[in-house]
């Protein structure tokens, strides 16, 4: 056994450890000593989590689509509620903030502003759809009380309803700018989701 350590200290007779920086005082210790364990290889489930999250923001990507659905099935209660669907724009930009937050908060990634929208714009057709049942849905229950309201408050909706073809290009117009509302808002507020997000995580 060594008088002196490495270090410089003197050793302690018979030590196996140098006193002052720990250091094994013969080569026979070193050899003993277990080397550390191998770390763990990654889990099926974390290889297939990371995997999920790498990929693109579009229907392919199962999370991101699970999001959505979440986020328009949550929003579509508020949208029927009376008074809080004056602010049917509040609520799809909204949606779209969510959908980016819970995402974000599913798979450990960040998104950029173009990944925020795109997942904005899932959301928002699933919004769109899920309102367009809702609407169908009430209508038909409303029968004809509906369309005698309608023309109530305007005589000239009778023409409308009584002329197939006009009735139709009516409501696909309509189905058309609700649609084109609902997604541009929806990706809007998913953009501005990411961008805050982004800037939060500098």
């Amino acid at each position: 056994m060594p008088e002196f350590c490495t270090c410089g200290t003197k050793l302690v007779e018979d030590s196996r450890f140098c006193h002052r920086c720990g250091r094994p005082t013969s080569e026979e210790f070193i050899e003993a000593t277990p080397a550390a364990p191998p770390p763990a290889p990654p889990t099926i489930q974390d290889a297939v989590q990371v995997k999920i999250a790498q990929l693109p923001v579009n229907f392919s990507n199962p999370i991101a689509i699970r999001v959505a659905l979440l986020v328009s099935v949550a929003i579509i209660p508020i949208e029927m509620m009376p008074f809080l669907n004056l602010l049917l724009f509040v609520w799809w930009l909204g949606a779209g903030w969510c959908a980016v937050l819970l995402y974000r908060r599913l798979t450990g990634s960040g998104l950029s502003i173009r990944a925020g929208a795109r997942l904005g714009s899932i959301t928002g057709i699933l919004t769109f759809l899920g309102l367009a049942i809702v609407l169908t849905i009430g209508i038909v229950a409303a029968g004809n009380e509906f369309v005698s309201q309608l023309e109530k408050q305007n005589p000239d909706v009778s023409k409308v309803v009584r002329d197939p073809t006009v009735l139709f290009t009516a409501i696909m117009l309509f189905m058309a700018l609700l649609f084109a509302l609902v997604v541009a808002i929806c990706a809007a507020g998913g953009a501005l989701g990411a961008r805050f997000a982004a800037r939060g995580k500098r």
